[in-house]
């Protein structure tokens, strides 16, 4: 298996520390230099509204300032990655406004407000789309069951009942959805995760695109879903994996970042401050999966 280069890791962190937001350089920092919690939890901060929830841009693609459950799916898995417990301020207060915005007509989340179409986005993120109900609810059950000591305990059930009945009758695969069940996975006490691995590893085999030749365009690579070989879909695609690997290694740009493999389609001057953004975010999350492969 090949191996990133003394001088393309170089590159990877000087990007990180130059050209990333401040979050995404102390995440890097954290987690590579044993560098500051307090420092993160502090970058954090930024993207934490008064209601608890997350969001002024933590998601790239779309601007706005007010509390989105994607945002706040990103802040919870920003925090657990750094070990904040449930004592943690700002972990009760994203979880109490999670408990607060609960939808209990569709047992989930909307994944965006309707503030989202009063910023500048992309072109796909708009408010009331047909999203399917795993994006983010099945990943924001997950987050409550990491944190379940702030969560009661009859809620918890009842929300894990209908995520394994929902994700057992899908049909379809939706690769941002994938992702949710994998996190979803993660969490889950391993007798209910149990009762949904075989439909996820059915949908990541439609939704994993394994086709190296589709990899430069906007899709669900293995590694995004195998991000180590302690992965639970691992065998699953463990043979493309070196490929993958590989692929990321000729992907990575001059600048030692990688960069988006979509566009917004409109507001193209705030685009270029997004992209520099999801540069950062791409390229700590690689050196993450290259690391873990190491």
């Amino acid at each position: 298996m090949e191996r990133l280069l003394d001088d393309q890791y170089q590159h990877a962190i000087t990007f990180l520390k130059t050209k990333a937001r401040p979050l995404e350089k102390a995440l890097y920092e954290f987690e590579f230099e044993n560098g500051s919690r307090e420092r993160v939890l502090e970058e954090l901060k930024v993207y934490q509204n008064e209601d608890g929830g997350f969001g002024n841009g933590l998601e790239p693609d779309f601007r706005c300032e007010a509390s989105s459950a994607l945002a706040t799916t990103i802040g919870l898995q920003h925090l657990i990655r750094i070990g904040a417990d449930e004592s943690e301020p700002m972990v009760q207060k994203a979880i109490q406004h999670v408990l607060n915005t609960f939808n209990e007509e569709k047992m989930g989340w909307e994944i965006v407000p309707k503030e989202v179409e009063t910023a500048p986005r992309a072109i796909w993120w708009n408010y009331g789309g047909d999203w399917p109900w795993g994006n983010p609810s099945a990943e924001m059950t997950g987050l409550l069951h990491h944190y379940k000591g702030l969560v009661l305990e009859d809620f918890l059930e009842k929300l894990t009942a209908y995520a394994v009945s929902y994700i057992n009758q899908l049909e379809t695969g939706d690769f941002h959805e994938l992702q949710c069940l994998v996190r979803l996975m993660r969490e889950l006490p391993s007798e209910e995760a149990e009762k949904i691995s075989v439909k996820v590893r059915e949908t990541a085999q439609k939704s994993v695109t394994t086709d190296s030749e589709k990899w430069h365009g906007y899709c669900l690579l293995p590694l995004q879903v195998v991000p180590s070989s302690e992965s639970f879909l691992y065998d699953e695609f463990k043979e493309i994996i070196p490929a993958n690997i590989q692929h990321l290694l000729n992907t990575q740009a001059k600048d030692g970042s990688w960069k988006p493999a979509w566009e917004w389609g409109r507001f193209e001057d705030v685009w270029e401050t997004a992209k520099q953004e999801w540069s950062g975010v791409l390229t700590l999350d690689n050196l993450r999966v290259l690391k873990a492969f190491e």
